[in-house]
C-alpha cells in the first residue's frame, strides 16, 4: 500500500492513529486522552485541508475503545479478545503514538512500539522526560532506551521543563504544569498535521529468514548482574541440550551502545525463538519491546517469569503482566528449567 492510499484509508475511518497508552493509574489515561485530543484535532485540519474529509474513527485509544468494542464478551475471555483486538489495531493503525513518561517505560507500551515496528507500522516515540539517558563507558545521550528508539521511526523530546524555576506559590507551580502539559498537546497536534502533509513512507517488508534451531535471550542486554547471571546459566543449559544460542549483551560488549542495540536487534530477528526475561516490579522495556518486535516478525516466544505477584482486577483481569506480554508468548515458564523443556517442545 502506497503512502497516499495509507492516508486515503485513514481519512475514510479505515486505519486510525493508535496512541499508546499507559493503563493501570488514572495519570496514564488522562495522558493518553489529552494526547489523542491533540492528534485528533492536528488530523481533521490536515485531512479537510487536502481534500480527502475525516470520516470517525480517526484515533483509537486503548482502554476506551478496546472495552467499547469488547461489550458481551464473557470475563473468562475479556483478556484475550483484548489482545487481539489491540494487536489488530496496530497492524492496521496510519502510525502509532507511543508516550514514555518514566525511568520504568510502560511495559505494555513497549510491546506495541516493537509490534508495531516488526508489522510495519510507522512509530512515533513521545519522549516526555525533561531528561535524556547516558550510560557508562560510553558518550552517546538517548531520548528513550536504546533498542526503543532504534525501532521507533522518529523520536520526539517533549519533557522540557526548566529545573531552575524558582515558583511563587501553589497556583504558580500547578499553572506550570498543566501549561506543560498543554505544550506536549498541541505538539502532538502539530506532529499528527505534519503526518497528513508528509506521509512517511511504510516500511519495507522484513526479508530476514529465522535460522533454524537458534535460540536468542533478551534479558535485559546485560545491564544488571541478576541479568547476566541469569542469561549466562540458561545459555550454557540450552547449549548443553544442543541448541544454538545468541545473547543480548548492549550493554557489556565494547563498542557505541547503538550499534550493539542493532546488533542484539538482528541476533533476535534471525532466530527462531526468543525467550524473555519478566521478572521485575515490571517487565524491562527493551525486553518487551524486542518481545513485541520479534512477535511481529512471526518468531517463536518464551517468557520466563518466575514472580509470584499477580495483578488483580476480578475474572476480567488476573494476569502476572500486562496482558500484551502474556498473549503474545508462546509459552511462559517459571523457571530456568522449564524455559529448556519450552523451548525442546517449541522447536524441537
Amino acid at each position: 500500500m502506497t503512502p497516499r492510499e495509507r492516508l486515503q484509508r485513514l481519512a475514510r475511518g479505515g486505519g486510525p492513529v493508535y496512541v499508546a497508552t499507559r493503563l493501570y493509574d488514572p495519570t496514564g489515561r488522562y495522558l493518553g486522552a489529552r494526547l489523542e485530543r491533540g492528534c485528533l484535532q492536528g488530523l481533521r485540519t490536515a485531512l479537510v485541508e487536502q481534500g480527502l474529509g475525516a470520516s470517525e474513527p480517526l484515533t483509537f485509544l486503548p482502554f476506551r475503545d478496546s472495552n467499547s468494542a469488547l461489550r458481551g464478551v464473557p470475563a473468562d475471555e475479556f483478556s484475550q479478545a483484548i489482545y487481539d483486538l489491540d494487536r489488530t489495531r496496530v497492524e492496521q493503525s496510519y502510525a502509532l503514538l507511543a508516550p514514555l513518561s518514566d525511568l520504568q517505560a510502560d511495559s505494555g507500551i513497549a510491546f506495541e512500539v516493537g509490534y508495531a515496528a516488526g508489522v510495519g507500522t510507522t512509530v512515533l516515540l513521545l519522549w516526555l522526560n525533561f531528561f535524556v539517558l547516558r550510560y557508562d563507558d560510553g558518550t552517546e545521550t538517548f531520548n528513550a532506551p536504546p533498542l526503543l528508539s532504534l525501532l521507533a521511526d522518529r523520536v520526539v523530546n517533549l519533557g522540557a521543563f526548566d529545573l531552575a524555576r524558582r515558583f511563587k506559590d501553589r497556583e504558580d507551580y500547578l499553572n506550570t504544569v498543566t501549561a506543560s502539559l498543554d505544550a506536549v498537546e498541541k505538539a502532538v497536534e502539530e506532529l499528527c498535521y505534519s503526518l497528513v502533509l508528509h506521509p512517511p513512507d511504510p516500511r519495507p517488508p522484513d526479508g530476514r529468514e529465522a535460522v533454524r534451531g537458534r535460540v536468542h535471550l533478551e534479558f535485559g542486554g546485560g545491564q544488571f548482574e541478576m541479568q547476566r547471571c541469569l542469561a549466562a546459566h540458561l545459555q550454557s543449559e540450552l547449549e548443553r541440550a544442543g541448541f544454538s544460542v545468541s545473547l543480548s549483551h548492549r550493554y557489556q560488549a565494547p563498542g557505541p551502545l547503538s550499534e550493539k542495540a542493532a546488533a542484539d536487534l538482528e541476533a533476535a530477528a534471525t532466530s527462531e525463538l526468543v525467550v524473555t526475561l519478566g521478572d521485575g516490579p515490571d517487565m524491562d522495556a527493551e525486553a518487551a519491546a524486542l518481545q513485541g518486535f520479534v512477535r511481529g516478525l512471526g518468531r517463536r516466544v518464551v517468557l520466563y517469569s518466575s514472580g509470584r505477584r499477580r495483578i488483580y482486577t476480578g475474572p476480567e483481569y488476573d494476569n502476572r503482566h500486562n496482558l500484551m506480554l502474556l498473549f503474545s508468548a508462546d509459552r511462559i515458564a517459571n523457571s530456568l528449567d522449564a524455559v529448556v523443556f519450552a523451548v525442546g517442545d517449541l522447536i524441537g
